[in-house]
């Protein structure tokens, strides 16, 4: 199975005070224009236009070309699982263009200085923004700016496709050149004010999911140290394995993060993640690593947004909605992402590392151990399973995207006799489940308004079951 998980995952393919990244890179910086909102259909491919209300948030979505000279680069020496490694420049000046999504508070004042750059996933063949999906309720309260950038061949073929007239001018040979673009995006994003509504961003974070985090991991541990792009790094879903520096090459089998990067990185990990990757767990002064418990490698939340969009788009499957056998992991993850993005961006700025948290329980790190109704052991804890009403299970089966269920998860409820056992009355489950979440904020894993949030459902939700 851990062999089975490893190989699904590859094909979707010292002190506590940190400075600020010096923002080396090329010479010539990269050029960004503005798309028009009416060119091609009239909304940006994967973003956020008529899937959510924006407006009512106080936020705008633009979209923008950006255009430059990439390097790509390879290996120098032998790469080991430290991450300490060593890359020099294969070829020069690959011209391309790429596209950024833009979402940022309309009015400039409202601005953090806060920019998060997702390297978008392409593991389906098309621009999927995992963290946004899950995180942008949490990015609009706090005031950040997001980023969603094509950086793969993939991605960018496919917008092509789809809306040839929009993006007629994109264009990336090679996923070699992925490294670079990443790179120069948060360069663009720091020269460009006009992305900002005329601001200038202090903090801009590196994020990616799954498969971008593949690629993540390696931009951490072979670019990061030259170019010297980002302040600091979510690395979401990862196995313990990194993607190739370079087109034809293997990435490394086995990676930990670089402990010498002058720069913090949360890995974040759901429970379908933890078998792929418990051999590199990681928490070190550069490095913090939560592991979610009842979390799958993705969910119904960001699915409901991932629908949505591409009912829109009609990308995967003319449009039609995923399904699976069983009803998808709706384990609040999220709630997870948020606070670690909280803690990322006050670590960047200098302040302290986030807490830590011990690793889900696991038999020779090949096996998840469970209680007696099948909910997974350790790990962080959110109050949906400290006080659970369902079975969380991080993998499913069936379903019309081929590979995609293995990933969503289940949630299988409780018998009603189970849980009354639990519950006898409402009022108990709403005490435990207060209760459970005012830890789990005592312990950082959940922000005040996301603890308000999920008390409120447990508040109305029908438990017991009449």
């Amino acid at each position: 199975m851990r062999r089975a998980l490893l190989v699904l995952l590859t094909a979707l393919l010292p002190t506590f005070a940190i400075t600020p990244a010096a923002h080396a890179g090329p010479s010539a910086a990269p050029a960004v224009a503005a798309v028009p909102a009416n060119a091609g259909r009239g909304w940006p491919v994967s973003g956020a236009r008529g899937v959510l209300d924006l407006a009512a948030r106080g936020y705008v979505e633009e979209e923008y070309l950006l255009s430059g000279q990439a390097d790509t680069f390879e290996q120098v020496g032998l790469w080991t699982e430290d991450g300490r490694w060593t890359t020099r420049v294969a070829t020069t000046d690959t011209p391309y263009t790429t596209r950024m999504v833009v979402v940022r508070p309309r009015d400039a004042a409202r601005f953090t200085g806060t920019v998060v750059v997702e390297w978008l996933n392409v593991s389906f063949g098309v621009d999927i923004p995992v963290d946004f999906s899950q995180s942008y309720e949490h990015f609009v309260r706090e005031g950040h700016a997001y980023v969603g950038l094509t950086t793969q061949k993939a991605g960018a073929d496919k917008l092509k496709s789809l809306d040839p007239a929009r993006y007629a001018a994109v264009n990336l040979g090679g996923d070699a050149l992925s490294y670079d673009v990443f790179s120069q995006a948060a360069q663009a994003i720091r020269a460009n004010p006009q992305l900002l509504g005329g601001r200038t961003p202090s903090i801009v974070l590196g994020s990616g999911h799954s498969q971008s985090a593949l690629r993540l991991t390696t931009f951490a541990n072979a670019v990061q140290p030259v170019r010297r792009s980002y302040d600091g790094f979510l690395i979401h879903g990862r196995a313990a394995l990194a993607a190739p520096i370079g087109d034809g090459v293997v990435g490394a089998l086995s990676a930990r993060i670089r402990t010498d990067l002058g720069v913090p990185v949360f890995v974040l990990q759901a429970e379908t993640d933890v078998v792929a990757s418990a051999s590199v767990r990681q928490d070190t002064a550069r490095v913090r690593t939560w592991e979610v418990a009842g979390t799958a490698h993705a969910d119904q939340y960001g699915l409901d947004l991932y629908n949505a969009a591409n009912a829109r788009d009609k990308s995967i499957n003319n449009g039609a909605p995923t399904t699976c056998d069983k009803p998808v992991n709706s384990m609040t993850f999220r709630y997870a992402e948020n606070a670690a993005f909280r803690h990322l961006d006050r670590w960047a700025r200098g302040g302290a590392a986030p807490p830590t948290a011990p690793p889900i329980s696991m038999l020779f790190n090949l096996i998840i151990l469970r209680d007696g109704d099948q909910n997974a052991l350790g790990g962080v804890r959110l109050p949906d399973l400290d006080v659970p009403v369902a079975a969380y299970s991080p993998n499913n089966t069936g379903g019309n995207v081929p590979g995609a269920c293995l990933l969503l998860g289940t949630t299988m409820p409780l018998t009603p006799d189970r849980i009354r056992q639990l519950y006898p009355d409402h009022a108990t489950y709403v005490a435990k489940f207060t209760a459970a979440a005012d830890r789990a904020v005592r312990a950082g894993y959940l922000l005040r308004p996301d603890r308000d949030e999920a008390v409120a459902r447990a508040q109305a939700a029908p438990v017991p079951v009449p």
